[in-house]
């Protein structure tokens, strides 16, 4: 690489380094779903149980047949509404935690035991699901991934990280991710994440290819 050269592929990453630098936190807001699926699941259990009363009181006027039939219509209706009790609390507890805390050169997850500088990831993507939106950040090849807390069934309350495809990614799910009150998709969502991790990288870049370079868009003098 001639002179000229260095200098441009010098400049552009000092440029790519400089980065955002502000400090802050993404939180889960998953209120109205915990709100719609309570509702929901209150008129199941409410016309289930209605359904399991009334057989109950004509159990002695009915055939095997229809007695039956009546009984597992009335299931239909209140087991699934019992579980989508279960859900609404589920989600009632995840709105308000924390999903990610983000710094210029760090990322810390809900579970993670400390947070984890971003060159350990070299990219991430995005999924949009009718419901929820999955975040996936797949490890640099150097790396390894963070220390995360076991995710349990009671990590279903919290938006926990969990690695995957044999921990080279780490994966989490939310229902609307939110910033300062604000809700985000998943174009606010990339576009807010993904300087800080070009930044890092082009750090790091510079530290490996210009090792004198001792302060980001400053070559050592003498």
């Amino acid at each position: 690489m001639d002179e000229a050269a260095r200098e441009a592929h010098l400049d552009m990453l000092q440029d790519a380094a400089d980065g955002p630098t502000q400090s802050f936190t993404i939180y889960e807001s998953s209120l109205d779903k915990a709100i719609a699926c309570a509702v929901l699941s209150v008129l199941l259990v409410v016309v289930g149980g209605w359904l399991l009363q009334a057989t109950t009181t004509l159990a002695a006027h009915l055939s095997a047949g229809l007695l039956v039939l009546m009984v597992v219509t009335a299931l239909v209706f209140l087991l699934p509404g019992l579980g989508g009790l279960v859900v609404a609390e589920t989600l009632r507890r995840r709105h308000g935690q924390r999903v990610l805390a983000v710094t210029r050169d760090t990322l810390c997850f809900a579970n993670a035991l400390e947070p984890v500088p971003w060159v350990t990831f070299d990219g991430f993507d995005v999924d949009q699901k009718h419901l929820t939106i999955r975040l996936m950040f797949c490890r640099s090849g150097f790396s390894t991934l963070p220390a995360l807390t076991p995710v349990r069934f009671k990590s279903l309350a919290a938006p926990h990280a969990y690695p995957i495809a044999g921990d080279l990614q780490v994966k989490l799910w939310m229902c609307a991710p939110t910033l300062a009150g604000k809700r985000m998709d998943i174009d606010d969502l990339v576009r807010l994440l993904f300087p800080y991790l070009e930044a890092a990288q082009a750090r790091r870049t510079l530290g490996l290819l210009y090792p004198e370079v001792e302060q980001w868009g400053r070559p050592t003098n003498g």
